[in-house]
């Protein structure tokens, strides 16, 4: 009987397994001793706002080992601030700091003609702002806030700084039935005022001025108020019962009239004392009203309350006078030792 022959695959697999634990062993050896020489060397600095890095930068730089910046686009280098960086021992480098770059600048701006420019954040590089103010009697023409910005390499203000220029007014508003000062003026100037007033009325009312009479010229075609309006106001005559009027006494009242009112004896006032005739044809406040009695500090009339408060009290009386009576008559009893044989007894009886 012929033997099989042996394969010998499995050694070769075996074999093949120790060369690869083998080289798996010395790789990590090379790697430890790798780490070990790297122990005091420097990773890539964190990135700065205003600089970076010149070349193409490496995971470790060894002890000793130099790297140089440049600035940013927008920034620009201030000499002699170094722009090198060395490695120092435990992972520190030595002189870094991106302060010799700075922010590329706008043109310096000029104060207006009676005017001002203020910086907002304190600078005018790029990102900053110029806020512009007039003085007073002046209006602001033009970009009242310019922004410093950034184009290619260079700063610009994204505008062009504004003027300031004399205040005036067109003349003001016309109305119906009346008038103003000054109408053949045809520009007014800062702070100049006019007065309107209305016109006679052919009726048998006159017209009332409602509004504010005198407006000025405040801002650049700017009036003070809106203009006035002449008109017929005629307020009812005012009736307050249980009371009178102490003053303005009349049988028309126009706009603005003040009437004054005061309750008769025996009665007291809800509501104001004083009312005007409002623009609407109306009395503001509401007329008051008389009411029968006092005002009551703790609430309530006590005119109205006089009834009920009597009634309450010779119902409280009635209520005594009894008690005082069966307390009397158990007294005498008691002593005289006749009657009720107890205070509950007598009572019943009493009742």
């Amino acid at each position: 009987m012929t033997a099989m022959p042996v394969s010998t695959h499995p050694r070769q697999r075996r074999k093949s397994y120790t060369f690869f634990w083998c080289s798996l062993g010395i790789y990590a050896e090379a790697l430890l001793f790798l780490l070990s020489g790297l122990s005091d060397a420097c990773e890539l600095p964190p990135p700065f706002e205003a600089m970076e890095l010149k070349g193409t930068p490496k995971l470790y730089y060894a002890v000793g080992e130099r790297i140089e910046f440049k600035c940013k686009k927008g920034y620009l280098h201030l000499s002699p601030n170094l722009m090198i960086a060395t490695c120092g021992p435990n992972h520190t480098w030595v002189h870094i700091s991106d302060v010799g770059c700075i922010k590329v600048q706008c043109t310096m701006l000029q104060n207006p003609s009676f005017g001002k420019v203020h910086y907002i954040d304190g600078r005018f590089s790029w990102g900053a702002r110029a806020k512009f103010t007039c003085m007073e009697g002046y209006y602001l023409a033009g970009m009242s806030v310019l922004h410093c910005v950034l184009k290619g390499d260079e700063a610009y203000w994204n505008g062009h700084p504004p003027s300031c220029e004399k205040v005036y007014c067109l003349p003001p508003p016309k109305i119906k039935n009346g008038t103003h000062t000054f109408t053949d003026i045809n520009v007014f100037k800062y702070h100049e005022a006019v007065i309107y007033s209305c016109d006679p009325n052919p009726g048998p009312d006159k017209f009332s001025l409602v509004g504010t009479s005198v407006l000025f010229c405040a801002g650049q075609n700017t009036w003070s108020n809106s203009p006035p309006e002449c008109k017929v106001v005629k307020c009812p005559f005012p009736v307050l019962q249980n009371g009178r009027q102490i003053s303005r006494a009349g049988e028309k009242f126009s706009y603005q009239a003040i009437v004054m009112f005061e309750c008769v004896q025996g009665f007291y006032m809800e509501g104001s004392s004083m009312v005007v005739c409002s623009a609407n044809n109306s009395w503001e406040p509401s007329i008051p009203k008389c009411l029968k009695g006092y005002p009551n500090p703790r609430g309530g009339i006590f005119g109205q309350e006089l009834d009920a408060w009597i009634v309450a009290l010779i119902v409280i009386t009635s209520i005594v006078g009894v008690f005082v009576i069966c307390l009397i008559m158990l007294r005498y009893f008691e002593h005289r030792k006749k009657g009720c044989q107890s205070q509950a007894q007598l009572f019943y009886l009493c009742f």
